[in-house]
């Protein structure tokens, strides 16, 4: 076969491509498995008695402030790494970023507090079961985000799941954050941001195995 020939077969019937089609395919994705990981939380633990009271505190909207900004941040870590040739050293600086706040600010308040109370802020009272519950979750969203990916055309295979499990990780910590009770910032830079972690080192197991051509 010709060359000239080669290229025409593959250039017939080709269709345009939406120039924001990788951000529509991720947030189908992220639809799905925010239902999939809320119908999760209310079959496992029900919905908080409380929690009308709870959405009038300002604590509780701080608590959002991690998992969303880690959602929007990787949102855009993880277009970027479906497409081949698309910068993204700032995309993980970006994603980054909310890590380093938190943990910076857990850290200021735990040397601003008494030396006998730093551990119990630490702790909390569901330390055993945060981080569990926080990567159960997210699987819903890490699966659907996968197959995204899978649609795109990511060329390395281990980052790019690394991204899927950062963005399903806060997905699912932004689903827990509705249930969860505990209210100290040391908390949350420990069990949450561990939570959010160990997703994106499962994402990065899988992704070699699922995400290769």
């Amino acid at each position: 076969m010709r060359t000239s020939d080669l290229i025409l077969r593959l250039t017939n019937n080709l269709t345009p491509v939406e120039s924001n089609f990788a951000s529509k395919r991720l947030n189908r994705a992220l639809s799905v498995g925010m239902a999939s990981s809320a119908a999760l939380l209310v079959v496992l633990y029900g919905i908080r008695s409380d929690m009308p009271a709870l959405i009038l505190t300002t604590m509780f909207w701080v608590r959002l402030a991690f998992p969303v900004t880690t959602l929007i941040a990787a949102m855009n870590l993880a277009g970027r790494l479906g497409r081949p040739g698309a910068p993204v050293r700032l995309a993980w600086l970006a994603v980054t970023l909310p890590f380093i706040i938190m943990l910076l600010a857990a850290t200021f308040v735990v040397f601003a507090t008494p030396p006998g109370y730093r551990l119990q802020l630490m702790l909390g009272t569901t330390w055993r079961v945060t981080t569990a519950n926080i990567v159960l979750l997210s699987l819903p969203s890490l699966a659907a985000v996968m197959h995204a990916l899978k649609g795109l055309a990511p060329i390395r295979p281990m980052l790019s799941g690394t991204g899927a499990g950062l963005l399903a990780g806060a997905q699912g910590l932004l689903v827990y954050s509705l249930y969860c009770s505990e209210m100290s910032v040391p908390f949350w830079g420990v069990w949450y941001v561990l939570g959010v972690s160990i997703t994106a080192a499962i994402g990065a197991l899988i992704g070699p195995l699922y995400l290769r051509w």
